[in-house]
């Protein structure tokens, strides 16, 4: 599907379809600077892509900051309200440890590889739960 990156970026983007879920890997630094494109990034291919769910594979990332988690929350808050699964594979032990001590880790659904989050990914996330958002 896409592959953006540039010399001037510090945060890489590949999108493709893998079993019929999105697969949006993200590389480099998810900051301030770069998670919008991250964001608008994954809004463009869930519109232009019919997908079973989204899986963001985070095993490229070198440095997240609150802009970066706040921007996994919008995705995640986004998918709850559209209906659609989201599951973070490959994530960082760095990444997890702020989701952890932030207390976010138990709102997402988290996989070691983009084939485990598509086996563990449910079409109607928190169906079953109703109306826990963040």
């Amino acid at each position: 599907m896409s592959g953006k990156s540039d010399s001037a970026r510090r945060l890489s983007v590949s999108i493709s379809l893998h079993e019929g879920f999105l697969v949006v890997r993200a590389g480099g630094d998810l900051d301030y600077q770069w998670a919008d494109l991250l964001h608008r990034e994954v809004h463009e291919a869930r519109e232009t892509a019919t997908s079973a769910g989204l899986i963001l594979d985070l095993g490229g990332l070198t440095f997240c900051d609150s802009m970066g988690v706040g921007v996994l929350v919008l995705l995640l808050n986004e998918s709850r309200e559209q209906g659609f699964s989201l599951v973070l594979s490959d994530v960082p032990d760095r990444v997890a440890q702020i989701l952890s001590i932030s207390g976010l880790l138990d709102f997402f659904l988290i996989e070691p590889s983009v084939e485990a989050a598509i086996r563990a990914a449910d079409p109607l996330p928190g169906a079953e739960s109703g109306s826990d958002s963040l």
